[in-house]
């Protein structure tokens, strides 16, 4: 992945000890520690390491981009951010950016797809009807059981008139009658606390994810402000100073919009990452930067 003249942001969210669920993380959102220490041990034999500072520098044209550069960046706020990834980082003498999702941090939240996929995994016979379509029918092997899931990603994240929690918060309902047991090493959100700590770290930095990882595109105006505000607000309290990156949620490319630019802009935010899958080239728009998911 890496080139001469371009950087490359790695996308990431998690890294556990050991994948123990047979269904839960079967997307590989949080890598095994062991495979995430070997993917940084080989990129920094090859390539250079530089912070998201240093790319909005390079992309300025302020600071020359190393050759074969790349950084790392980490999505929505979880503690194994803090216990398992930041230590292997650090190892290596890694920089990395960890995008936080302020109502996740505040109240230890989990994701609505966090939420269902502990349901599906929980019952042995799901069943699923009045729903859509493409969702309704039942479903026992995990085999059925993924391909639920992927179901309902598509569903909920190609539909803006779909609230994600309230969508959540149903099925979860027709599903599973018990709350949700949280998983220390799949739903637990680093404390206000870790996310200072990695902030004053000389290798990491902290910036906003949303506060509650809606899709900010869909949002109407009103509930964009609350979002952008919330979400920018508390993490600048939090660290005592004005913080200027941020990574859009789902960061696909109808999940932004001009708007949505425009309000992260008037909160100071002067660099934003996507989902996009791409390299960044010098003069790259600032809030479009792409980034290439680790799986």
């Amino acid at each position: 992945y890496l080139k001469a003249d371009k950087a490359v942001i790695f996308l990431l969210h998690g890294v556990i000890p050991h994948q123990v669920h047979p269904l839960r993380n079967y997307t590989r959102k949080h890598l095994t520690a062991d495979y995430f220490d070997q993917f940084i041990a080989e990129l920094s034999a090859v390539g250079q390491a530089i912070s998201m500072d240093e790319i909005q520098q390079a992309m300025l044209g302020e600071k020359e981009l190393p050759k074969n550069s790349f950084s790392i960046t980490f999505d929505d706020g979880f503690e194994n951010n803090y216990t398992v990834a930041a230590p292997i980082l650090e190892k290596y003498n890694v920089p990395g950016m960890f995008y936080v999702t302020s109502d996740f941090i505040e109240h230890n939240a989990v994701s609505w797809v966090d939420q269902i996929e502990y349901a599906v995994e929980k019952v042995e016979k799901v069943a699923i009807k009045d729903i859509d379509e493409s969702v309704d029918g039942a479903y026992e092997s995990i085999e059925e059981k993924r391909k639920l899931m992927d179901s309902i990603r598509r569903l909920v994240k190609g539909d803006s008139a779909i609230d994600p929690y309230h969508f959540s918060d149903k099925v979860y309902e027709m599903i599973e009658k018990k709350p949700m047991a949280l998983d220390k090493q799949l739903d637990r959100k680093m404390s206000w606390k870790q996310v200072r700590a990695l902030h004053a770290h000389p290798l990491f930095s902290v910036g906003g994810h949303g506060k509650t990882h809606r899709i900010l595109s869909h949002l109407s105006p009103q509930d964009l402000e609350v979002e952008l505000e919330d979400s920018v607000e508390k993490l600048n309290q939090a660290v005592g100073q004005k913080l200027k990156h941020f990574s859009y949620p789902e960061g696909l490319a109808h999940c932004y919009s001009e708007a949505v630019i425009e309000g992260l802009k008037q909160r100071n935010i002067t660099c934003a990452v996507t989902a996009e899958e791409g390299y960044n080239e010098v003069g790259a728009d600032l809030f479009r930067l792409k980034r290439v998911m680790v799986v």
